[in-house]
């Protein structure tokens, strides 16, 4: 006997489905979705220096079921009428406080709260499902309404294209584009933008580890690249007292799961000019001892060190565009100050060329004494205190002392790639053949079965060795105790090519070229 509710149980089943493509449908269109940095710059993209950067950084739903994603803080301008000038501490991002969805509506609102000498509140509400020609009021605060124009397919970023919704605002005239997959592509500045009249997508949406922002990208370096730094007086003559020079050069790079750590060499060298009547110092020039140092970055999410040894403040990478964080300047009576990330510019203090999509730089703001409300600027020293990074050469410019890029030569994909001038930096970090030879030898090189690594003196600290192929993979490690001299490298059970040997410690690093044959 056949039961009734076998063919019910399949049409709930139909229904259930259908419901949950339907729910899925509706959210295709969201214009921000969670985990995801977004970048715009002032239109027409493709011709801006600047790109501004945002991010969901929380959800959640409302008693009445709507799902509310809100926006990150940030330092926002004050207007141009306030005497005062600065910014404040905001709520508002790019386009407001936070997006709201109506389930079962397909209706997204942006809506920017209220804030004084800043914007005023305001909403604005988008139906990219609804029918091409459909008009609706989007706003009552202002009064504005809008038009869906059309969707189709479209290019949204080269070689990528999606199905795109272009709703038209009246009042002032205004256009959102609203992309199925990739969510905002363009809207109106009014919102809460930044100067200009309309702001469009410059990078397509990404999590952190696959943005700009990803230590990955950033400190995209081998053993063996160098990196030069300069920096001048910047007194207020025309008459430059001394210059400060440093050079890094990467030792070794380990990734791990979760992590990201770099070991580097680092010398600097002063040179007061002396010029009688103008400078204080006589005419000298001194060196610093070769330190060693280590950046260690985490891959993912916002587990970031505060300071490396060095003092940069690698932490910074993870503050998107005008975000910031509580900082405190290095040295007795430092000052305090909030770290305010920078839109990503093609400017900058480096003097070797990056792309606006790489050049990310950060600057210090400092509360305004006697504001009400409380405004920051960022004060005489904003210069001297930049912390800017670059896709694959690390750092910039570095505060406090102003140190810019000017040199760098690194390798990508086996060629070499040199910026600025190397011998401007030639009396600084011995050269790492040089180095190597006078730590230690490795014999016999080529090798068939292994080789032996002879250091000129007994270690004075345990060191550790660690052998790497041409792909940079470990392939073998051993530690050297303290007082020893000898030490074995095995070969036999590895494929012939070229190999480097690292030999690291407290005070110690270098490495030596070994060919199995």
């Amino acid at each position: 006997m056949r039961h009734a509710y076998f063919p019910i149980q399949a049409l709930l089943a139909v229904l259930l489905l259908f419901c949950v493509a339907d729910a899925r449908a509706q959210q295709a269109w969201r214009p921000f979705r969670p985990g995801l940095i977004y970048a715009y710059a002032v239109a027409p993209a493709s011709g801006s220096a600047l790109i501004y950067t945002l991010r969901v950084d929380s959800a959640y739903a409302t008693a009445n079921g709507d799902s509310v994603y809100a926006f990150n803080r940030l330092l926002r301008t004050t207007s141009a009428s306030n005497p005062r000038g600065g910014s404040v501490k905001s709520r508002n991002n790019l386009f407001g406080t936070l997006l709201r969805w109506r389930p079962g509506q397909a209706s997204y609102t942006l809506e920017a709260t209220a804030q004084a000498d800043v914007q005023a509140a305001t909403s604005l509400e988008l139906l990219p499902r609804a029918a091409v020609g459909s008009t609706w009021t989007a706003s009552r605060q202002p009064l504005r309404t809008a038009t869906l124009t059309s969707r189709s397919w479209q290019t949204v970023s080269p070689g990528v294209q999606d199905s795109v919704a272009v709703i038209s605002i009246t009042a002032p005239a205004a256009t959102v584009r609203l992309s199925r997959r990739y969510g905002l592509l363009a809207g109106p500045q009014w919102l809460g933008g930044a100067a200009g009249s309309q702001l469009e997508v410059a990078l397509l949406p990404a999590s952190f580890e696959e943005s700009v922002y990803s230590p990955l990208r950033v400190f995209d370096v081998q053993p063996g690249d160098e990196f030069g730094y300069e920096e001048y007086d910047m007194g207020i003559s025309p008459i430059r007292c001394y210059s400060n020079k440093m050079l890094r050069r990467v030792i070794s790079k380990r990734l791990t799961a979760d992590s990201l750590v770099i070991i580097y060499q680092e010398q600097r060298r002063h040179e007061e000019f002396g010029y009688a009547g103008y400078c204080p110092a006589p005419a000298q020039v001194a060196f610093s001892p070769i330190t060693l140092n280590r950046w260690a970055l985490a891959r993912a999410g916002n587990r970031w060190p505060v300071a490396t040894p060095a003092g940069v403040q690698v932490a910074a990478l993870r503050l998107l565009t005008a975000e910031y964080s509580v900082g405190t300047v290095p040295g007795p009576g430092g000052a305090s100050y909030l770290l305010a990330g920078l839109p990503m510019n093609s400017n900058g203090f480096s003097s070797c060329p990056l792309t606006a999509q790489g050049r990310i730089s950060y600057a210090p703001h400092y509360l305004q004494a006697g504001n009400t409300p409380a405004t920051y600027k960022t004060g005489v020293d904003y210069a001297a205190w930049q912390l800017g990074f670059g896709p694959g050469v690390t750092t910039t410019v570095e505060g406090p002392g102003f140190m810019g890029l000017t040199y760098y030569r690194k390798t990508v994909n086996g060629t070499t790639q040199t910026c600025g001038n190397q011998s401007t930096f030639a009396a600084l970090l011995p050269a790492r053949a040089a180095l190597a030879a006078a730590l230690a030898t490795l014999h016999p090189n080529p090798a068939a079965d292994g080789a032996t690594l002879t250091l000129t003196q007994p270690a004075r600290t345990a060191l550790a060795l660690r052998l790497t192929d041409a792909l940079g993979r470990t392939v073998w490690t051993a530690a050297l105790p303290a007082g020893q001299r000898l030490v074995s490298v095995p070969l036999a059970e590895q494929p012939t090519g070229l190999y480097l040997l690292h030999l690291s410690g407290p005070a110690t690093a270098a490495s030596w070229r070994l060919v199995h044959q």
